[in-house]
């Protein structure tokens, strides 16, 4: 088939690109970071000639950067943009499409409400509809990557560092967990599903095991975290995830170092924006 990701660089279109690619079809990622802007006028062309669209793209990040008072404009202004192009690209094509919304999409944030109103419009176009849960893995680390990644970082500069006192909640899901759970909806007859881990799994309990692993100790911060408790009604069936927490956690570190090793630029900035906040 002939696959087109919007946002095919990110955490999850990356992974997605990969197992695409694996199956055999035809993968074309657009994507902000080569240089492709989904919120500028575009020619329909990519649209028109995929078999399957995956809506992956959107202004996020971790907790740092979506509850940051000082970015909610730009994540409203960049959403809607996002959302007013593809899906009058998606409308005009007909082209079948599966968009990815978030469990946090019941917050009155710039990026939960801007959220839930790409999911209501997904749907009224008649598109596939995955409500994620805290998905993680390895990715380029900045003002938004996520909790995971930040925490192995630290650990790999000698000391895991939390924001916060760690007790807030997450359903952690593995980035290859979730790709599958994609493409399982994309080619079942369900129209929309829940996708998440097993259980409730607290930071605490993530800097702990990445310490362990990295054989490192691990700090906490004064202030506490937020959560959203909701739990996944309508989990997509005959489906569940495959990676244990260690195994994923596992693997981020192994991805990290990968990475700071090919990177040593970015390896010494780390190292000195660790010991300028500590």
């Amino acid at each position: 088939m002939r696959e087109l990701v919007l946002g095919g660089e990110g955490l999850i279109g990356s992974s997605l690109v990969k197992t695409l690619e694996r199956q055999g079809h035809t993968v074309r990622s657009l994507d902000l970071r080569s240089g492709f802007d989904l919120r500028r006028p575009f020619d329909l062309a990519p649209f028109s000639e995929a078999d399957r669209i995956w809506f992956l793209a959107w202004d996020t990040g971790g907790s740092k950067y979506i509850e940051a008072e000082n970015v909610q404009h730009i994540q409203y202004k960049n959403n809607c943009e996002i959302s007013l192009r593809v899906f009058d690209a998606l409308e005009r094509t007909k082209t079948p499409f599966l968009f990815t919304t978030s469990q946090l999409a019941v917050l009155p944030t710039a990026y939960g409400t801007t959220k839930k109103m790409a999911w209501h419009w997904a749907s009224h176009l008649g598109g596939k509809v995955a409500r994620l849960w805290n998905v993680y893995g390895w990715e380029h680390p900045d003002v938004k990557s996520h909790v995971v990644t930040d925490l192995v970082l630290s650990g790999l500069q000698g000391r895991v560092r939390a924001m916060t006192q760690g007790f807030e909640r997450r359903r952690f899901l593995y980035k290859t967990d979730c790709v599958e759970a994609l493409i399982a909806l994309f080619e079942s007859d369900v129209s929309t599903a829940e996708i998440a881990g097993d259980r409730w799994i607290a930071i605490r309990e993530i800097a702990e095991e990445v310490g362990s692993q990295l054989n490192v100790e691990v700090d906490y911060g004064d202030r506490e975290g937020s959560e959203v408790p909701v739990d996944p009604a309508e989990i997509l069936p005959d489906w569940r995830p495959r990676i244990e927490l260690r195994e994923g956690i596992e693997s981020v570190i192994t991805d990290a170092r990968e990475y700071l090793r090919s990177r040593p630029e970015i390896r010494d900035q780390a190292q000195s924006e660790l010991s300028r906040v500590n």
